[in-house]
């Protein structure tokens, strides 16, 4: 972990003139500033703002960033993490990536230069390789843990907490078959995504399990994973002609959208089209159909995520863990008598 004191030693200058650079200061020449900045971009190093105030090394603090808190998902979540955070006597300092990943690289260089003592990434529903991004390499760098929650990033030495979403989605899938569905749309996220992928082999190995083929006209990407999104790809599927006798949406919001676009055109649920969802939200409970959907129980998810965080914090490791949780098959309405 490179520290100021060898970021000052590099540059040739004191530690007390690469603090001033660093921070800005016009006291320091402009040639001998620019060298220390060049010198911490190389090495990844940024300013701990209130390191030299902390009298026990502590700060108590741990960063969590998240996609949004819109969502009842990720509401949920971040609200079991800060419930297990301050059971250990922490706080919880919250960022939100907004969907995307330049927000999430700001809010964790915010974490760093605040001195949190570790980091929870609910990570993006997007492809992204972590072998390419240099904010994940600065925590380990500068000696915080960080850990996923709900998903991972690929090629990361990172710790992960999550429900098994391929093992989810075979459940489900296996549910429908045996209802007798064989054209069974499934609503996947970008496929290249941690989550999709996962969904989607669990999708294969259902059909594989039953020795049947997949259709893969009937896995279909969805560049949004919403209500509206679902409500109008589902309109434009029947506009296609497209024989249907299922539909599983990647979340209860499209799945509600997916309902309400069949109630409206008087196709039967689950009489002419079964749907299912997946995360056991509000969403599956209030449709007019009560949707059969997985339960992701995110408080296990938050306590296993927080425990490897601490352990980490406390034993001053990054050995790496991934602790899966299993998921539960909540069958209702939607999904019965097809």
């Amino acid at each position: 972990m490179v520290k100021l004191q060898d970021i000052a030693r590099m540059a040739g200058v004191s530690k007390a003139t690469a603090s001033l650079a660093l921070n800005g200061s016009t006291s320091v020449k402009d040639e001998t500033r620019q060298r220390i900045l060049e010198i911490a971009e190389e090495y990844h190093y940024i300013p701990r703002k209130h390191a030299q105030t902390l009298a026990c090394g502590h700060s108590k603090v741990i960063g969590v960033v998240a996609p949004n808190v819109e969502s009842e998902y990720y509401g949920r979540l971040v609200q079991c993490l800060d419930k297990q955070i301050q059971r250990r006597g922490y706080a919880m300092y919250l960022g939100l990536s907004n969907e995307r990943q330049e927000m999430e690289e700001k809010m964790i260089r915010h974490f760093i230069a605040s001195d949190v003592e570790g980091v929870v990434v609910v990570p993006l529903n997007m492809p992204i390789d972590g072998d390419k991004i240099p904010y994940l390499r600065m925590m380990e760098e500068q000696g915080i843990p960080c850990v996923f929650a709900s998903s991972y990033y690929q090629n990361t030495d990172i710790s992960c907490c999550m429900v098994d979403l391929e093992e989810g989605t075979f459940r489900l899938v296996t549910h429908l078959l045996n209802a007798g569905c064989r054209n069974i749309i499934f609503y996947t996220g970008l496929s290249q995504a941690v989550p999709s992928a996962l969904r989607i082999k669990g999708y294969e190995r259902a059909f594989a399990a039953q020795r049947l083929c997949v259709n893969p006209a009937n896995l279909v990407a969805c560049e949004q994973i919403d209500y509206d999104f679902a409500y109008a790809l589902t309109a434009r599927l029947l506009d296609a002609g497209r024989k249907i006798d299922a539909v599983i949406a990647v979340n209860d919001a499209m799945a509600l959208g997916i309902v309400n676009l069949l109630r409206s055109r008087n196709i039967a649920v689950p009489g002419d089209i079964a749907v299912a969802g997946y995360d056991n939200t509000g969403y599956s409970r209030v449709s007019p159909v009560p949707i059969t959907t997985v339960n992701q129980d995110l408080e296990e998810v938050s306590w296993g995520a927080v425990d490897v965080l601490f352990s980490q914090i406390e034993k001053k490791t990054f050995l790496v863990s991934k602790k899966i949780v299993a998921p539960e098959l909540v069958v209702r309405e939607s999904t019965l008598h097809v």
